[in-house]
């Protein structure tokens, strides 16, 4: 099998090893090289990184005009095969390999559609994700399913743990089914679109945590925006963010802090959560206790 990747985060990269295993990866495409960490200096993304180990050419086109003309020079491929690429592809490059695109969507489809599927299902409170192979058409993650595996979300897991079990299970189904999917032996079963949701993009102002919510709510919001954008709170000190909490059992009125023992109680909607771990702004991570027994008035509440 003659095979293209296009990805680009670490999630990406089992799915990229795994088709390595059996498959003649023609060429890697990735996301330009950005300016990542403390040095600013641009970095080759994680997929980059990991082709050149395995000595697969890479391309890093900037548009999706760059991106088709990138794949049309391949040639005659069997397959592309996309994990998280992050760039929109033309109808005019979705016929260019003879078997079509595949995509490793982490949900199972129709639920989440779009791009933050891990993030939306731990923020709504689901009980379940897991991936989907799917092929994909001219539409956001609309086209027919060819393969899926399930798996529970863990009662404390957050958006990186489980973006991270995904993409292992991801690589699973590429090598169980891709090339069962690639000559036709899958009969692919096409989505209800009646049971669609849309997992939007995260937008930077959503950390800001409303503590009205109830104490499922906020706790959803500190697993579900870890890493980014984070889960934070308004304190007069500054900005703090929740690294870590837990249920509570206190009544509290909302955004009251309440130091017991050793723990840090903030008050919600319906009661509330225990705070394990928070980061001020412009600070070291810390126990949340510690950072309440350094408040001046320890009855300051956030919000």
């Amino acid at each position: 099998m003659r095979a293209v990747f296009l990805g680009t985060p670490a999630a990406a990269v089992p799915s990229l090893r795994a088709l390595h295993g059996f498959a003649e990866v023609e060429l890697v495409v990735t996301r330009p090289d950005r300016p990542r960490g403390r040095s600013g200096r641009p970095q080759t993304s994680e997929v980059g990184a990991a082709a050149a180990d395995l000595g697969i050419p890479v391309s890093h086109p900037e548009t999706a005009g760059d991106l088709q003309s990138a794949l049309a020079a391949v040639g005659t491929f069997d397959v592309a095969l996309v994990v998280a690429y992050g760039m929109l592809i033309r109808p005019g490059a979705l016929g260019l390999p003879t078997g079509g695109f595949v995509n490793v969507h982490f949900s199972i489809l129709p639920r989440w559609r779009g791009a933050a599927p891990v993030q939306r299902a731990i923020l709504a409170g689901d009980s379940t994700s897991g991936v989907t192979l799917m092929r994909i058409d001219a539409g956001l993650d609309t086209g027919a399913i060819l393969a899926t595996t399930a798996t529970r979300i863990g009662s404390r897991e957050d958006a990186a743990g489980l973006t991270t079990r995904l993409a292992h299970l991801g690589a699973r189904l590429v090598t169980d089914w891709l090339p069962a999917a690639t000559d036709g032996r899958i009969a692919p079963i096409e989505q209800d679109d009646d049971d669609a949701t849309i997992a939007a993009k995260l937008r930077s102002e959503e950390r800001w945590i409303d503590v009205k919510d109830t104490s499922q709510q906020v706790v959803a919001a500190v697993r579900g925006l870890s890493p980014w954008p984070g889960a934070w709170v308004r304190h007069r000190s500054g900005g703090v963010r929740i690294l870590d909490a837990e249920m509570g059992s206190a009544p509290l009125a909302p955004g009251d802090l309440v130091l017991e023992s050793a723990s840090l109680l903030m008050g919600t909607g319906n009661g509330s959560v225990r705070l394990v771990t928070v980061q001020p702004e412009g600070k070291r991570a810390m126990a949340a206790a510690d950072w309440a027994r350094g408040l001046r008035d320890s009855a300051e509440g956030v919000s």
